[in-house]
């Protein structure tokens, strides 16, 4: 699928989606790091530079899933989001509200997203942290798009995007009869085409560029 955008806009682009290889490509090539596994009560993780490193799990909590990929290993319970980093070297834990529920789950070589009835939260990497977005009480998502250099959500209020290098969620609002006409996904870029404008999100844009 080729970008649909102005010669010009393409040159502007091109050097952000170079470095935006540059920038992560090692990552997304070395394969799985991490290995993950759950014995007595501990959610256990290895990698060839951090050795084993174990997280206690609470006396009624319990393993929905587990996952690794890449750079990073997710686990998800009843209570919380569990994320190791074999770049950080360590755990890092997320709580859920009461009565959250996961709904979809996602994860790639540098990064991680899963989506709640209620939060998108975010897992980067590079050095282990978790970031969250609010869903608002109306909000559903409709639509999910992802690479190996960032993802989009588009629910019916906004477009909402991630990737492992910006410093949590970017964020663009939909106008009203504002309408989703169609998506690119190539080169580390993701387009999203409305009746109004094309809107790009990648790797090393800050946020959102918008075209007429």
């Amino acid at each position: 699928m080729y970008l649909h955008l102005p010669p010009m806009f393409r040159w502007v682009l091109l050097p952000l989606i170079w470095s935006s290889w540059l920038s992560i490509a090692q990552a997304v090539e070395i394969g799985t790091e991490v290995t993950l596994w759950v014995e007595s009560g501990l959610a256990v993780a290895t990698s060839q530079l951090s050795g084993r490193r174990e997280i206690p799990l609470g006396a009624q909590e319990v393993v929905i899933s587990s996952s690794t990929n890449g750079i990073i290993g997710i686990v998800v319970t009843s209570r919380r989001l569990l994320g190791f980093s074999s770049r950080a070297l360590t755990w890092s834990k997320k709580e859920l509200d009461l009565n959250e529920t996961v709904l979809e789950r996602k994860i790639l070589p540098t990064f991680s997203l899963i989506r709640t009835d209620r939060h998108l939260y975010g897992f980067r990497g590079v050095n282990g942290l978790w970031l969250e977005e609010a869903l608002g009480v109306r909000e559903k998502v409709n639509r999910f798009h992802s690479n190996d250099y960032g993802a989009v959500f588009i629910t019916n209020e906004r477009l909402i995007g991630f990737t492992p290098l910006l410093g949590g969620f970017a964020s663009k609002p939909l106008a009203v009869h504002e309408r989703i006409v169609g998506v690119d996904n190539e080169n580390g870029l993701i387009l999203v085409s409305t009746t109004r404008r094309t809107l790009v999100f990648g790797s090393r844009l800050s946020g959102w560029e918008e075209f007429k």
